[in-house]
């Protein structure tokens, strides 16, 4: 279709006034500009304008985070480092969001699910690595139980909030800006 009206478009034709098409060349160049006007390519920038549009609100959101101090909180609880895993995937996959490869997307937020729940169970190996019938006996003992409670269980609630958060990141971007599931 698009080959056949370049071929108008090519071909210069002199209006006669006595051929009946000489005023429907004009309308049909008019049709033909408004065409490759409409399939121009704008939508990669319209593209990167909505990701940076819907991210900077998430932006706005981590900002209001760090101004109330609760920025930096799961990273510093965290003993196993999955927190920065979790966070390397989330960043990959933004990556992977503004490249539109939306396969590797789907992938990085389903890792982050099993991510937050791999994390949930080793904050539950930390609690109960400390717990034995024979502590208990001494003040001190008392005192490192809880402490490997609070480690622990830091470790499974932060890494479970950092990985949900990012699929749902994850998610929105996809959703909005190709309308894929992840």
């Amino acid at each position: 279709m698009f080959a056949s009206l370049s071929k108008l478009r090519a071909t210069p034709t002199a209006p006669d006034a006595a051929s009946p098409a000489a005023p429907v060349v004009p309308v049909v160049r008019e049709l033909q500009q408004r065409l490759f006007r409409a399939f121009d390519a704008p939508a990669p920038t319209a593209f990167v304008a909505r990701f940076i549009v819907l991210n900077l609100m998430g932006g706005a959101l981590i900002l209001a985070a760090w101004a109330e101090g609760l920025l930096y909180r799961p990273y510093a609880a965290d003993s196993s480092g999955m927190c920065w895993l979790i966070t390397a995937l989330f960043g990959w996959g933004l990556v992977c969001v503004l490249r539109k490869d939306w396969q590797s997307v789907r992938w990085a937020g389903n890792a982050l699910v099993y991510l937050g729940m791999v994390g949930t169970v080793l904050g539950l190996i930390i609690t109960v690595n400390e717990l034995s019938a024979d502590k208990g006996q001494s003040f001190e003992d008392f005192k490192q139980v809880v402490s490997s409670i609070y480690i622990g269980s830091a470790t499974a609630l932060y890494t479970n909030l950092l990985a949900c958060i990012g699929y749902l990141w994850l998610g929105t971007n996809a959703h909005l800006l190709a309308r894929q599931e992840v």
